[in-house]
């Protein structure tokens, strides 16, 4: 990579870009030399209790998303006595408002370094899809008349997973979110391919009545062993 390249790159997901009503550019350039990357990933796994066990037996459910983590972001428009807010800061914070095209924030990729165009060019920083969950901004140059000039970022995303991702097995236990309107027929037809399954989520999750189910609850789904 050229020198007179961006070291680094944000740029909104190709899905969100064209629906995205806030943002006068679908990304953001900017030099990029951390000290230290930080990418955290987990598992909670679901306990579960069961007669003659000293201890509860995990299950999986699902995977929490990776945190990405970077140091500062230097963020210096001194040379040019532009307002390092307009040129680089209002932009980031846009990518943790709800955008009125999409109804949510807009969802990002991130590359840095040699190859930052291609995948797998910095390993897991320049692959996949992220939300920006965290800002904090340090101001640390002013012109005489106030204006900030010079400014450093700590930036925080979270993993957002594919939208190819293979839904869960029915030969594993997971969690399934209920959407607004959902029956249990219709989650057993997605999640076993057989809407006569539905007694088996109501048993699992004691449910008495299979029509009353509230937007946002999670049902366990548990497993056909064969």
């Amino acid at each position: 990579m050229s020198d007179s390249f961006p070291k680094a790159r944000i740029e909104i997901y190709k899905d969100d870009a064209g629906k995205a009503t806030s943002f006068s550019t679908d990304h953001h350039d900017f030099q990029f030399n951390p000290e230290a990357v930080r990418v955290t990933k987990s598992m909670t796994p679901k306990q579960g209790r069961q007669a003659g066990r000293s201890a509860p037996k995990h299950q999986f459910t699902t995977g929490n998303p990776a945190q990405l983590e970077f140091g500062e972001l230097l963020f210096d428009c001194f040379d040019t006595r532009t307002n390092v807010y307009v040129a680089h800061v209002a932009w980031f914070e846009l990518l943790l408002k709800a955008d009125p095209g999409l109804h949510r924030p807009p969802r990002v990729t991130f590359a840095w370094g040699d190859g930052w165009g291609e995948e797998g060019g910095a390993g897991k920083v320049n692959t996949g899809m992220w939300f920006v969950t965290g800002l904090d901004v340090n101001y640390t140059m002013f012109l005489p008349n106030g204006t900030p000039v010079r400014a450093t970022c700590k930036l925080t995303l979270a993993e957002e997973p594919p939208e190819t991702e293979e839904k869960a097995s029915p030969d594993t236990a997971h969690v399934h979110a209920v959407s607004r309107g959902e029956t249990l027929q219709a989650i057993s037809a997605a999640e076993y391919d057989n809407p006569a399954e539905w007694r088996r989520i109501a048993v699992a999750n004691g449910i008495d009545d299979p029509l009353r189910l509230a937007p946002g609850q999670r049902l366990l789904i548990p497993p056909i062993l064969r």
